[in-house]
């Protein structure tokens, strides 16, 4: 894993927040010059909106399945509990914590079921997210935000994957409420927000995020870390 993607704000930080997904999440993260390596997407809108002293990691990565994710963390589970629980150094012990983990991800595994394995959803879908959420509490007992993935239906073959969609979601709410996951749904929010703004606004091709789309991702997230850190 290159060093970039644990830029941070602060040396040493009050929370730690690590992001995990697909090209929604990733947004070109590797390939900026900004030393935090954040993207242009919900995660940089995110880390605008949050205190100074927050350290925010963007490991999403273009492409990435439910399959890909569960290496990855499989790898870096070491390193992942380390950014997350820190040693807590004097300066650190008043309100220092160990943060949260985000993952969106799902809309690759419906092209892999379409077009490679019509048996990846609900079948292989389902038993990897097990394994990441099983996998995440080996090594983080604090917040887990379980991200609802997304579509849009222009262009119009996108509507052929909503039945896979919603099997997606279903998996994705029951398996976070398991392992004492927030899930966090997007898809009426979007839906809402295209019908009202035009979806040429909020995606510029069904999959992907305008900029207004990742402010409203970023909303919806700074809706649950507020409940979650100050309620």
């Amino acid at each position: 894993m290159k060093k970039a993607v644990y830029g941070q704000i602060s040396p040493e930080p009050v929370r730690t927040f690590i992001f995990l997904g697909d090209s929604i999440t990733d947004s070109g993260h590797l390939w900026e010059d900004d030393p935090r390596c954040l993207g242009q997407g919900y995660v940089r809108v995110i880390a605008a909106a949050l205190d100074p002293s927050c350290r925010l990691v963007n490991l999403g990565q273009d492409g990435f399945t439910t399959a890909d994710v569960l290496r990855l963390l499989r790898r870096e589970e070491h390193s992942l509990a380390g950014l997350l629980h820190p040693p807590v150094h004097a300066s650190q012990a008043d309100g220092a914590d160990g943060g949260c983990l985000s993952l969106l991800i799902g809309v690759n595994d419906l092209s892999v079921a379409s077009w490679a394995d019509p048996s990846w959803i609900p079948g292989r879908f389902a038993a990897n997210i097990h394994e990441i959420f099983s996998l995440i509490r080996r090594f983080h007992a604090g917040p887990l935000f379980v991200m609802e993935p997304f579509l849009f239906p222009t262009p119009s073959e996108h509507q052929r994957w909503f039945p896979l969609l919603a099997e997606e979601h279903r998996i994705l709410r029951d398996t976070a409420g398991q392992y004492d996951g927030l899930y966090l749904p997007l898809q009426d929010t979007l839906n809402q927000a295209a019908d009202a703004q035009g979806t040429h606004l909020i995606t510029p091709d069904g999959i992907h995020l305008t900029g207004e789309g990742n402010h409203i991702v970023a909303g919806e997230w700074l809706k649950a870390y507020s409940a979650v850190f100050f309620s």
